[in-house]
């Protein structure tokens, strides 16, 4: 069995009791262990799909990655298709087919991925045992991780990969999960119905729960969280983020292509529906894609599925469909997704993804994952998709209150702090009658939520442990760690953004609000971007930072409050770039305006 458990959480959906401490056992929206007490399979012998990386020029592919990413370069914005960069930077035709030939020799099947950085390898539990010598081990799904896992362990750690495969693979991932709807629970979670309802009977404590000062436009349902000026609506946060503004320049989302990825979150169709009638939008079709392990989708209706489907819709209200990206909870998820995002028909402009794991799990057992995974989002940027992760809500202490008493240091969380994607912050945003700004400082609902053993809630922000500094971070932080988050974007809990669960309108906070928010106005922005001949935006990092940099900033700069929880003392907000707020809050009309061409 595994050392340590992993557990992953969900960035946002968060009611005051919906908090789910970093290390303790997670529900639907925070992920079960990776794997458990373990037992022998039997004589059903099923089949198991490992995840394995390819050999591939590293450098090569870092430097096809920066040279597309970088404003000025002559590559800048040049993204080839997906199987001409596979062919350029990933696996050779001599190691696919000598991975081919050595795995039929022990009985297992190969389907390698367009970019030729990641195969999937399958075969029965007993051929696994053969060319392992080694027995598998495996878990029972239950209702609070609906999964049987399958894990090839020597001792307490992974396997290497068997003797006559090690030559002709570079990661190696002995371990899969399968979902099985049977024990998942179905549709709504009447627990998380009840914290929400509770968060809207609640007055604050120890202050007054704030409320929300702007204008709510006619027409909008009158639900008892609208009426209790609990939530701020669409309308109000497009309103003061510039997305209205953008839309009124022809921008609203014709043609984009966002990916919404879910790590064991299903939906509620008929809540989808509710929402856009309630808020005065065209709902998109959501086009469910399934990930290795996934035979059918998710049955359970997560809210944190609803809250990244609800926000991205509501602002690409010309987009005809969004896909969901369903893969299974743990490690293996992340990996899956950041292959199986960008190998299906047409590459995504934009994945959000509003879930992470400490950075003090990936230790030398889990190296491989990170190894891939970056490997597969630097593909991401070659081939033109930006990723936006949400950075955390759980302030400077994402690893938990004892990691940080025991280390005194902030902590954050991956895949966040990849050098290869954009982490978006918490802000608490105040409106004016007119829906334009009037504060907007660090989102720390520490003021208005008691009874809350720290840490949390908070957007998270601090140094990296696993990723050193990249170089579009080179003019804002000295030499050292990849620091989070990159910008910032509304994470409040109170008034916070708007849901629909289980029929009813609900404000829910956290930094998975911001990321598929900023996520369908950046692929709003690729979009018209295609559409006038130009390639996609890619990864937007480099841009952001030199657009921040200018005589004339994009980005409303948070020079208030703090994302400390009473465990650490990090980190404040100040002019410039800080570890609370990053760059601060892109004004969406603004910052496409400051797009560079490319330079061909």
């Amino acid at each position: 069995m595994l050392r340590r458990p992993i557990v992953i959480l969900s960035a946002g959906a968060l009611a005051v009791g919906l908090l789910i401490a970093p290390g303790a056992a997670a529900d639907s929206e925070g992920v079960a262990p990776e794997a458990s007490p373990a037992a022998v399979v039997r004589a059903d012998d099923p089949s198991v799909t490992f995840l394995v990386g390819l050999p591939r020029d590293r450098s090569a592919l870092d430097k096809a990655a920066t040279e597309r990413s970088t404003p000025g370069n002559l590559l800048y914005r040049d993204h080839p298709s997906l199987v001409n960069a596979g062919k350029a930077y990933g696996a050779s035709s001599k190691s696919v087919t000598r991975l081919r030939a050595a795995a039929q020799k022990l009985g297992i099947d190969v389907s390698v991925d367009k970019g030729r950085i990641l195969a999937r390898l399958t075969a029965p539990v007993s051929v696994w045992n053969k060319a392992y010598g080694l027995k598998m081990r495996s878990t029972t799904p239950t209702p609070t991780f609906p999964y049987r896992t399958f894990s090839m362990l020597d001792g307490t750690a992974y396997a290497k990969a068997p003797a006559s495969l090690r030559t002709v693979t570079a990661e190696w991932v002995p371990t899969y999960a399968e979902y099985v709807a049977s024990a998942d629970v179905p549709g709504i979670s009447g627990a998380t119905f009840d914290e929400f309802e509770e968060l809207l009977a609640s007055t604050g404590s120890p202050n007054p729960w704030p409320r929300n000062l702007g204008t709510v436009p006619a027409g909008t349902c009158d639900a008892p969280a609208v009426k209790a000026k609990a939530v701020y609506v669409p309308v109000q946060i497009q309103a003061a983020y510039g997305t209205a503004a953008l839309a009124a320049k022809g921008v609203r989302g014709q043609d984009a292509r966002l990916t919404v990825i879910s790590l064991g979150g299903g939906y509620a169709a008929q809540d989808l529906a509710d929402a856009a009638e309630c808020f005065g939008y065209t709902a998109p079709r959501i086009n469910v894609v399934r990930g290795t392990g996934v035979p059918q989708p998710f049955v359970n209706a997560s809210s944190e599925t609803h809250l990244d489907l609800i926000t991205a819709s509501a602002a690409l209200p010309r987009a005809s469909s969004i896909t969901l990206l369903e893969v299974v909870e743990g490690l293996t998820g992340f990996t899956d997704a950041f292959a199986r995002m960008l190998d299906g028909p047409s590459v995504p402009d934009v994945a959000s993804l509003s879930y992470g794991v400490c950075e003090a799990e990936y230790d030398v057992q889990y190296g491989d994952y990170l190894t891939l995974n970056e490997d597969l989002l630097r593909l991401a940027a070659i081939v033109g998709t930006s990723v936006i992760v949400a950075a955390g809500d759980y302030g400077s202490s994402m690893c938990g209150a004892q990691i940080a008493e025991e280390s005194g240091e902030p902590t954050v969380w991956y895949p966040a702090s990849s050098a290869w994607v954009t982490a978006v912050g918490g802000t608490r945003l105040a409106l004016k009658p007119d829906n334009t700004r009037r504060t907007e400082r660090v989102w720390n609902d520490l003021p208005y939520v008691s009874g809350i053993t720290p840490p949390g809630p908070a957007g998270s922000g601090g140094p990296s442990i696993l990723v050193d500094r990249p170089w579009w971070q080179a003019g804002v932080t000295p030499v050292g760690p990849r620091t989070v988050p990159d910008v910032a974007l509304l994470g409040a809990i109170r008034p916070g953004w708007p849901i629909v669960y289980g029929g009813e309108v609900f404000t829910v906070g956290g930094t998975s609000g911001g990321a598929p928010f900023l996520a369908a106005n950046l692929a709003a922005m690729s979009a018209a971007q295609r559409g006038r001949g130009f390639p996609t935006i890619g990864f937007a990092n480099a841009w952001l930072y030199s657009a921040a940099a200018a005589k004339t900033s994009p980005f409303f700069d948070v020079v208030a409050g703090s994302n400390a929880v009473q465990v650490v003392g990090c980190c404040s907000a100040y002019p410039g770039y800080d570890m609370a707020s990053g760059l601060g809050v892109p004004v969406m009309d603004r910052l496409y305006a400051t797009l560079p061409r490319p330079a061909g």
